[in-house]
């Protein structure tokens, strides 16, 4: 059979309200053919200018995707326009595809080609899943994100970008997908994603058997953000585990290993939050970097505990927060190179965090933090944190003699 090629075509187009950008492109066959059903997401961010040491997959963009129309079309809305953009494209039948350093704001990118992908006949390297809703009917489109792999020896598990391993399947009208590894494997960790459906995080084994999973509605939280009373629209919230957890090397979960979910709110300062997993604990927060101008919120703790049920946690308000004002010092005297940067990330539990820029003499400055602990990261070209320097803090007040001393890298 001819290997049919899945060329993407990107062309981005810049957004001027709220100065987001909006990405759209089309994906086609070879022979020009518009396919539909190719899931297109945003896997990695950086940025543009300047240098971060930022996860690549932290930021709030990441984990934003979309599926092609009838021609082939897509489009990711209300993009940061000061990163640039790495997309994972996927579809059933074809080897995973990543288009590198996309920028929305520059025009279309280059042209990635998706590949038909092969039979993996070792059933010690593949896991084969099939994904049906709870009353037992396949869902199509799904999303299957490999977390994890459980590998020789003592099946040790390994979380993160490992090379060999798919990263991601989309199930097929059947339900089914397939994930390999280029090596013997025991198992593998799996997010699952599909519309309408709440996330479900399993772990399981390779074979030449299909694990079933079942995904469902999930419960709906919804509450209203308010500002000494009046409501505060187009701000984002984030909902996390209390416990996060994870799996053991035994394949048994502990906690609940979900990510960050993230919602804005409506004109009216309300926000529903649907599809969320239960029965889970969570906090229930607004983001920092969306309402510093405005103030600070406490974590609230709620929890979902069945699927169709209804949270409404009531009213958020903000209240004022503390500066924390700083100066980063290089040892060897020199300045602070434009673009550098200073993160701040909360270790109240829900990791939420801020990300600024270093003036030319060094110095910082955080807004409207809450009353908690922190830890402070710099992150500038060439330079790495001093020999014992602390970098957290306890942010209870205002503070303005925060310092972080850095470290000329020694090459090797």
């Amino acid at each position: 059979m001819r290997n049919l090629i899945m060329c993407l075509n990107l062309a981005a187009v810049l957004t001027y309200g709220a100065e987001r950008v909006t990405l759209t492109g089309k994906v086609t066959d070879n022979l020009g053919k518009p396919i539909e059903d190719a899931t297109v997401m945003v896997y990695h961010a950086g940025v543009k200018v300047g240098y971060s040491a930022y996860c690549p997959s932290c930021y709030v963009d990441c984990g934003k995707r979309t599926v092609t129309d009838g021609t082939g079309s897509f489009t990711i809305k209300s993009l940061a326009p000061d990163l640039w953009f790495e997309l994972l494209v996927v579809r059933d039948g074809y080897t995973p595809t990543f288009i590198k350093k996309v920028d929305p704001s520059r025009g279309p990118a280059e042209t990635a080609a998706l590949s038909r992908r092969g039979v993996v006949d070792d059933p010690d390297r593949v896991v084969r899943g099939r994904v049906v809703d709870s009353s037992g009917q396949p869902v199509r489109a799904a999303v299957v994100e490999a977390d994890g792999i459980y590998a020789p020896p003592a099946d040790s598990l390994w979380y993160g970008t490992i090379e060999g391993l798919e990263p991601v399947a989309v199930t097929n009208p059947k339900g089914e997908f397939e994930l390999a590894y280029s090596k013997k494997a025991t198992g593998m960790v799996l997010r699952v994603e599909a519309r309408t459906m709440a996330t479900k995080v399993v772990a399981a084994p390779t074979g030449a058997e299909r694990t079933t999973i079942t995904v469902s509605e999930g419960a709906l939280v919804r509450g209203r953000l308010l500002n000494h009373g009046k409501p505060v629209a187009g701000a984002e919230l984030g909902l996390i585990p209390r416990n996060t957890g994870g799996f053991s090397s035994k394949f048994k979960i502990s906690g609940d290993p979900y990510s960050e979910i993230r919602i804005g709110t409506q004109d009216d300062g309300s926000f529903v939050i649907t599809n969320v997993p239960a029965p889970v604990g969570w906090y229930i927060y607004g983001k920092m970097e969306s309402i510093a101008a405005l103030g600070a919120t406490d974590h609230m703790k709620c929890a979902t505990v069945r699927d169709g049920e209804e949270v409404d946690v009531g009213d958020i308000e903000i209240h004022p927060g503390h500066r924390l004002r700083g100066k980063v010092t290089l040892s060897d005297g020199n300045s602070v190179a434009d673009g550098m940067r200073v993160t701040v990330t909360s270790e109240n539990g829900t990791g939420d965090s801020q990300t600024v820029l270093i003036g030319p003499d060094g110095h910082f400055e955080f807004v409207s933090l809450p009353t908690g602990d922190y830890q402070i990261f710099a992150s500038v070209r060439g330079y790495k944190s001093g020999a014992n320097q602390d970098a957290a803090t306890t942010v209870d007040r205002d503070i303005d003699n925060f310092t972080i001393k850095l470290d000329r890298m020694v090459r090797r």
